[in-house]
């Protein structure tokens, strides 16, 4: 190899290494006087599917309508820190089963370095173990013999807890929420508020995804139950396999609030014996290809305006606006046919994101804007919509 070759490939490795020490000491740097600001970014092309071949050249990050240089740029898995909240309300009782293997399904998705805790809420709201793990089988365990019983949904109040834990955290900081129903607080504890919940998003740098599950209406706007949890507990158990890889391509778009997501590239499962299907099929390994953002179960012609019964069947409408603000992504669910393979796709669009970062342009202290645009047409971002700059 010759001697300009060799410099070539060294610088190039030394840039990996410098945007994943960035990560690794995000919190610290940040909040100890750097002026480093770290976006992760989700790219989507038009049928939702991950982007991951986008380069530096095609992002292009406004602080409060200013263009920004990038310092750091990489597309590298980076790991997370995460604390996944279960709804375990009375409405949600009956898919108890399904959900806990849909969380199985994350947690057998998160990498060596990712670390999580897991959280449930009904009466009482718990989040185990007391530290964070990246230890499968303890999380695992937690799944099945730790998680509370039914009761109200105390939203608001679980989420603040879940904001809690992972401030202070280096890194990327996740909460993943999963919900059918609306704010109702334990009388015990004091209600937290909606708004405080959004300010602690906009302010602590957290990234929020949501999985809000729904009934169905028909046409004359009366319920249709879900699926029963045992029969689509039954049809994951029968499939099997994962897979990951495949890279997307697609067009211009910027992150901003109400955009939902895609990307290419996924992990799930496949068929079982005698060839029957996991719901929601999920491609063998290097497939390029992944399920959409929005499964098909949602993605139906529009319907008549519904009635006041059909819209209280629906998850807190305040989730979607939550998620905007840090970057993650809401996903609502008609049924539970797609569940397992909801979670695993956040589990997949968590190590496929961008980091982006540059210099503060202030120490202001003060809440900014925060806009990244792509050049290339077709593909949508996501990303967080502001941070608290450094004094």
């Amino acid at each position: 190899m010759d001697r300009p070759l060799s410099l070539r490939v060294l610088a190039g490795a030394l840039a990996v290494l410098g945007g994943s020490s960035l990560l690794a000491g995000q919190d610290r740097q940040f909040r100890g006087g750097t002026d480093t600001v770290p976006i992760f970014v989700t790219a989507l092309d038009a049928g939702g599917h991950l982007v991951t071949d986008l380069t530096r050249d095609d992002f292009e990050v406004l602080d409060n309508g200013r263009p920004q240089p990038l310092t750091t740029f990489t597309n590298a898995d980076q790991p997370i820190t995460v604390v996944m909240m279960l709804d375990r309300s009375a409405s949600v009782e009956a898919q108890f089963a399904l959900v806990e293997q849909a969380a199985a399904e994350f947690v057998n998705q998160l990498g060596p370095d990712d670390r999580a805790r897991i959280g449930s809420f009904s009466t009482k709201i718990r989040i185990d173990p007391a530290t964070f793990t990246s230890d499968h089988d303890a999380l695992l365990a937690i799944l099945r013999h730790d998680l509370q019983p039914f009761g109200p949904t105390p939203l608001w109040n679980a989420t603040d807890k879940a904001l809690t834990a992972v401030a202070g955290e280096a890194g990327r900081r996740v909460v993943l929420l999963f919900t059918d129903g609306k704010d109702l607080p334990v009388d015990d504890e004091p209600g937290v508020t909606f708004d405080q919940v959004r300010h602690r998003v906009e302010t602590e740098d957290a990234m929020v995804y949501a999985i809000g599950l729904t009934k169905e209406c028909t046409a004359d706007r009366s319920f249709v139950a879900a699926p029963p949890a045992a029969a689509q507990l039954v049809a994951y158990q029968r499939g099997g396999g994962q897979g990951r890889g495949g890279q997307g391509r697609g067009g211009t778009g910027r992150a901003g609030p109400g955009q939902a997501g895609p990307r290419t590239g996924g992990r799930t499962g496949g068929r079982g014996p005698g060839g029957a299907p996991v719901p929601f099929p999920m491609p063998p390994r290097g497939t390029p290809s992944f399920p959409p953002a929005r499964p098909p179960a949602i993605l139906e012609p529009a319907r008549p305006k519904e009635s006041r019964n059909c819209e209280s069947a629906k998850p807190d409408a305040h989730l979607r606006a939550l998620t905007t603000l840090g970057g993650g992504g809401y996903f609502e669910l008609t049924g539970t046919s797609n569940l397992v393979t909801t979670f695993a796709r956040i589990a997949e669009e968590l190590h496929r994101q961008y980091l982006l970062a540059y210099v503060a342009p202030e120490r202001d202290g003060v809440l900014h804007h925060l806009e990244v645009r792509v050049r290339r047409p077709d593909v949508s971002l996501r990303a967080r919509s502001g941070y608290v700059a450094p004094r």
